[in-house]
């Protein structure tokens, strides 16, 4: 793996070690998915010394691959859309020559009705030819630009807004589906102002979902843009991009294996509790960010204080239904359609276990051995939360039956692997403006902690890498902020300021 940015080597501060006039702000990065990584990355681009704590084995959070008896596995997302942030990070990080772009075919979804995979219409005049509508349904998706704002104040759930604009039919035969594809969730519950923020302001700044459309892509034509629409994994599959940020800044900022338990603040810096293979051991900081998952960050101790509990109380509220993720091989011979796109969704209305495929070895080369191919299942989130119990061969037992029904499988399956996610996908339910006002709360009772991530702007991997770079900036503030509080210069250039660390050789035993 290319490394072209190696760190400055420092270790994290031990807690009786640090003077307290020191001008060098320090930051300690709880959980190393994709987020932290990238929030860790770019703030020693700004030269402040920072060290991401991992509880697992791997950095990378769910975004990871494996590769076995040929078959390239993604245990979490396959694939992402290249946005202009992704794509400078992959630049800076010396991975274009990894860099795959989807097939063709990925344009092609399929969504199943009455027990028939049919291809989304991607057009005006597609959906009109399109068997997914009956007649009715499509008169009213084109009545839509007539349809008035939303005058009620107020959250709307995802199911409410669709309904109001577009009509049952679109909602069970395509939004539902989709949304299951998103979030593993439920559009009746999901806030639309909150997980499909664009999709309301279309409505908001236009009128019209249609309307706005149209005004969109009048405003992308001859707008260059490296990654408009263009979707992507790497060679060796999507681990590739965490595993790269956590090698380009080294084992020293990067510590898996180390699970926060405590968090302490004594009204200047803040001492973090670890548990690590070596025993427990405390590191000091100016600035403490998570970016855990709020399941996680419940499980750990923070400062007592007005208003923590409470706040610790909401966030512990934020649903992460599991989900599971089944890579099946099997035989080309014995699979009889054509996989000849980017996978297929299956609405609630369907009644199935299985809440959508993506034919993974159609997307990208070297996913499957020559004659085989690869199918990643998804089974679980809040259409079926009690299938996150089941074991490996029950859930290939319901996939199967599903497969051979959609998609014309005969034999048995020649390669699985399953991925269990207890707590998968964060909800932005009905209500998430208290979670979002709960993690702003809990900010204020502790200066000097941020909590972010996913269950605050977004859960695919391009929200996660504009993710850690708002993040990063928030941190600059807070570590600029204390810096000139103690009357010193903030030094925030790279490698400035690091020497304050040099003695720090290892954390202290606790």
């Amino acid at each position: 793996m290319p490394v072209p940015h190696a760190p400055v080597p420092h270790d994290p501060v031990p807690h009786d070690a640090v003077p307290p006039h020191r001008s060098a702000p320090y930051v300690i990065v709880l959980g190393a998915g994709l987020t932290g990584l990238v929030t860790a990355w770019q703030l020693r681009q700004r030269g402040i010394a920072v060290t991401v704590l991992e509880a697992g084995a791997e950095p990378g959070g769910v975004m990871q691959s494996s590769q076995r008896d040929g078959f390239l596995v993604e245990h979490g997302p396959n694939s992402c859309t290249l946005t202009a942030a992704i794509a400078q990070l992959v630049h800076a990080l010396d991975l274009t020559a990894h860099l795959r772009e989807a097939a063709p075919q990925a344009r092609r979804r399929f969504i199943v009705r009455a027990g028939v995979p049919l291809e989304v219409p991607m057009s005006p005049p597609a959906m009109l030819r399109s068997p997914l509508f009956g007649a009715m349904a499509k008169l009213r998706v084109l009545a839509e630009p007539f349809v008035g704002r939303r005058t009620q104040m107020g959250d709307e759930s995802v199911a409410d807004f669709v309904r109001r604009r577009l009509g049952a039919e679109p909602l069970a035969w395509a939004v539902d589906p989709f949304v299951s594809g998103v979030y593993a969730g439920d559009p009746e519950h999901l806030s639309v102002r909150h997980a499909f923020p664009r999709l309301a302001a279309l409505e908001r700044e236009h009128g019209s979902l249609v309307r706005g459309m149209i005004a969109s892509a009048r405003r992308a034509r001859g707008v260059a843009a490296p990654s408009a629409h263009t979707m992507i994994s790497f060679r060796d599959g999507m681990a590739t991009l965490p595993r790269a940020i956590a090698a380009s800044l080294g084992p020293d900022v990067v510590r898996c294996g180390h699970r926060a338990r405590m968090v302490e603040h004594d009204g200047l810096r803040y001492t973090v509790t670890v548990d690590t293979a070596a025993g427990m051991q405390k590191l000091a900081a100016d600035v403490v960010i998570s970016t855990l998952p709020l399941h996680a960050l419940t499980q750990v101790q923070l400062p007592q204080g007005a208003g923590v509990t409470e706040a610790l109380a909401q966030l512990a509220l934020v649903p992460y239904p599991p989900v599971s993720s089944l890579a099946l091989g099997f035989r080309r011979r014995d699979v009889a359609h054509a996989l000849d796109g980017f996978g297929c969704l299956i609405p609630s209305a369907e009644r199935r276990d299985t809440l959508g495929v993506l034919f993974s070895s159609t997307l990208f080369d070297g996913r499957a051995p020559d004659g085989h191919v690869l199918l990643t299942c998804f089974i679980g989130g809040t259409r079926h939360p009690e299938h996150g119990a089941l074991t490996t061969d029950a859930l290939v037992a319901r996939v199967l039956a599903d497969l051979r029904a959609l998609l014309g499988i005969t034999g048995e399956p020649a390669f699985v692997q399953h991925t269990a996610w207890p707590h998968a996908i964060p909800q932005y339910n009905l209500g998430h403006d208290a979670n979002v006002q709960a993690a702003t709360a809990l900010e204020a009772a502790l200066p000097g902690l941020l909590v972010d991530g996913q269950f605050r702007r977004g859960v695919s991997v391009g929200d996660c890498v504009a993710s850690g770079e708002v993040i990063a900036e928030r941190a600059v503030a807070l570590v600029t902020a204390l810096a000139l509080a103690r009357g010193h210069a903030p030094a925030l250039d790279r490698g400035a300021g690091l020497d304050d660390h040099a003695t720090a050789l290892q954390p202290v035993a606790g």
